[in-house]
């Protein structure tokens, strides 16, 4: 069945459960895009445009280093188990709003909106990195049990782009928005695994590891871990979103 046809909201609905954009105020009745409207969806949902950084993918005109690297980067030698990442926008404005109404308030038809939006970067990307498998980051049984949906899974399908779910979620963990930097990367050690009976589906393949929102980086940083562990030759990582940090202060923004 096309997803299309569930992503046209019920003139009904609208009237007996009102709701605004939540860019400009306006009322949305009839077609519009469920947590804006058509105008304000198109010109703030874009592509981020700018050079990010070829290790971290922080953009670099927040944290100016070199043409490739940010100064975070540079200044610490940071260090990931993935082989690359790439992001559709940053996680602020309407794209932050976006995928917080997805995630908490079980809106799954915004997925696949987010799903078509990104689907020509994303393919694109997949293409470039001559990808042979595409991994969705998991959902543990509490966070399924609550949201409903796997949020990575649905975006994925309004992407229109298949994928192996190998991975399980198997430790119970915090949230990674309450954590600090270094409690993230404990938070998350040891957490996932690869299913069993998937290990040949990535042995010696070149895997896109997809997700919502890149913050720290701990979640994909372990999960590229694991997933090289099990075979897999290159982990590559794409997210919707990425967390931006404040130019005046260089905190992160809080993200979820």
């Amino acid at each position: 069945m096309d997803l299309r046809s569930f992503l046209r909201p019920s003139s009904l609905l609208d009237l007996l459960f009102p709701s605004f954009c939540a860019s400009c105020g306006s009322f949305l009745f009839g077609d519009h895009k469920f947590v804006a409207c058509p105008s304000c969806w198109k010109e703030y949902f874009v592509k981020y445009s700018g050079k990010k950084c070829l290790n971290c993918g922080m953009p670099i005109e927040l944290l100016p280093g070199t043409e490739t690297l940010c100064r975070r980067c540079l200044e610490k030698g940071l260090k990931f188990s993935f082989d690359g990442i790439d992001f559709f926008t940053l996680y602020s404005g309407l794209p932050e709003v976006s995928i917080r109404e997805m995630k908490f308030s079980r809106l799954k038809p915004v997925a696949w909106l987010i799903g078509e939006e990104i689907s020509q970067h994303l393919k694109e990307k997949i293409e470039e990195w001559k990808v042979d498998v595409v991994v969705p980051v998991p959902l543990g049984k509490r966070g399924l049990k609550e949201r409903g949906f796997n949020q990575t899974e649905e975006i994925l399908r309004g992407a229109g782009v298949e994928f192996l779910n190998c991975l399980e979620k198997e430790v119970k963990t915090k949230r990674q928005s309450e954590l600090s930097k270094n409690e993230r990367a404990v938070n998350v050690k040891g957490a996932f695994s690869v299913r069993r009976d998937f290990k040949r589906g990535i042995f010696g393949k070149r895997i896109l590891l997809f997700d919502d929102v890149f913050t720290t980086g701990a979640t994909v940083n372990e999960i590229s871990k694991v997933l090289k562990k099990s075979g897999a030759l290159s982990v590559f990582v794409y997210t919707v979103c990425y967390t931006p940090l404040r130019k005046e202060t260089g905190n992160l923004v809080s993200t979820s």
